[in-house]
């Protein structure tokens, strides 16, 4: 885009120079016939491109030089600066800069005449650059995000594709946890962004800085850019009873150590040997699906169920369960998501909205266990059943720490 621009502006700019070369040589008026006499000639010159303007720079140490004069053609007219240079015999390597405003975005020559008090001029020299605007501007794009991901443990991280070579930064702003505005800078050189204090409930906006020429002398903006970031609100306190940190208990069901658990729905199978096991994870308990032959109650059973019911609006949810324990052989479960106030049986755990298998061999002194979560989408308001639904024989056991349910926004 920027080749074509230039291409564009060169050849708009090369057609009024050649309808006006004649305007162009303006300049030679100043330079008298006869025996002539040369100050020095503008060394060194250089052009910066700018925004609406061009820092031109030079060099004069010809202590007679006493003005440089600097043409240019627009708006169809030859127009002229002069640039007083300060006499003093004991300088060298001067360097004079002046800066032409108000240019309309295009492609310009620039002549430099040196002029001394007696009105001899130098040889012309000429420099071409191109004065940037309003067009330019209106043709950059924000760097584009590859992704972006809240974590509430963590925050926001961003990754970014990579930059355009005449990219500077990204001035990203954004609202921390204390709801104080907060600004960063992300270079041109990096490709992901940490904010750990990032808060959630507020977008964060960003602009993307760019200069046209390694030279320029401004810098460009983009437009201002809003981002939401999609994240899952926990409103497990809002729905959900006795979620674990710790278990609360209901009544006594089995040998002092296994209870009832209270705001937990279950069926005969799910509810015969107990639903909170108290020796494990002491003193929060567990939540449990379990058998043993000889010890429990029942040896085992199909489709043991324990779920609680609550009614949603339509949106995206999701239900987790942070494994405690699993055992090392087991016939099946699954956390599960359905629509209505009853979980499907197993045979049938491909109506359910949403399900997960529960792996085997999840041990209890492990580090680092597993959070097993479905998430599902509803259209309409909707009554909706969380838990869990096993097949649960002799020595196996499945333990939760807590559960939690999440809403995507």
């Amino acid at each position: 885009m920027k080749n074509n621009f230039r291409l564009f502006v060169y050849f708009f700019a090369l057609c009024l120079l050649c309808a006006n070369c004649t305007k162009m040589d303006e300049y030679k008026k100043y330079i008298p016939d006869g025996e002539t006499i040369y100050p020095q000639k503008a060394d060194s010159l250089k052009a910066y491109p700018g925004k609406n303007r061009i820092m031109l720079e030079w060099q004069i140490i010809d202590p007679k030089v006493d003005v440089c004069k600097v043409f240019w053609y627009q708006d169809s007219e030859v127009k002229s600066v002069d640039v007083p240079i300060n006499s003093n015999s004991e300088y060298v390597n001067d360097t004079t800069q002046v800066i032409i405003d108000d240019l309309e975005e295009s492609n310009y020559i620039f002549t430099i005449v040196s002029f001394d008090k007696m009105g001899n001029t130098s040889i012309p020299v000429e420099i071409e650059e191109t004065s940037y605007g309003q067009m330019y501007e209106a043709s950059l794009v924000n760097r584009v995000i590859r992704s972006k991901e809240f974590l509430p443990e963590t925050g926001l991280t961003i990754e970014w594709y990579r930059a355009d070579e005449t990219e500077i930064n990204v001035e990203l702003s954004y609202t921390n946890l204390s709801k104080e505005q907060k600004t960063v800078i992300v270079s041109n050189e990096s490709t992901s962004s940490s904010l750990p204090d990032f808060n959630v409930e507020y977008p964060f906006f960003y602009t993307t800085s760019y200069k046209p020429d390694s030279m320029a002398i401004d810098t460009f903006y983009t437009a201002i850019q809003e981002e939401r970031v999609a994240y899952y609100a926990d409103i497990t306190h809002i729905f959900l009873q006795n979620t674990g940190d710790p278990f609360q208990l209901g009544d006594m069901v089995h040998d002092n150590r296994f209870y009832a658990a209270p705001g937990w729905k279950t069926n005969a199978a799910g509810g015969t040997n107990g639903n909170i096991d108290i020796l494990k994870n002491s003193p929060n308990h567990v939540l449990t699906l379990w058998a043993w032959s000889g010890y429990s109650p029942i040896s085992g059973f199909e489709n043991g169920k324990l779920y609680q019911t609550v009614e949603l609006e339509a949106g995206t949810y999701r239900f987790d369960a942070l494994v405690h324990g699993i055992s090392s052989s087991l016939n099946k479960a699954y956390v599960i998501a359905a629509v209505g106030e009853d979980l499907p049986d197993i045979s049938d755990i491909s109506s359910a909205l949403a399900s997960a298998v529960v792996p085997n061999d999840i041990k209890e002194a492990d580090a680092n266990k597993p959070t097993l979560s479905v998430e599902f989408i509803l259209t309409e308001k909707s009554k909706v059943s969380l838990g869990f639904v096993a097949n649960i024989g002799h020595a196996q056991e499945t333990l939760y720490k807590k559960v939690k349910l999440w809403e995507k926004r």
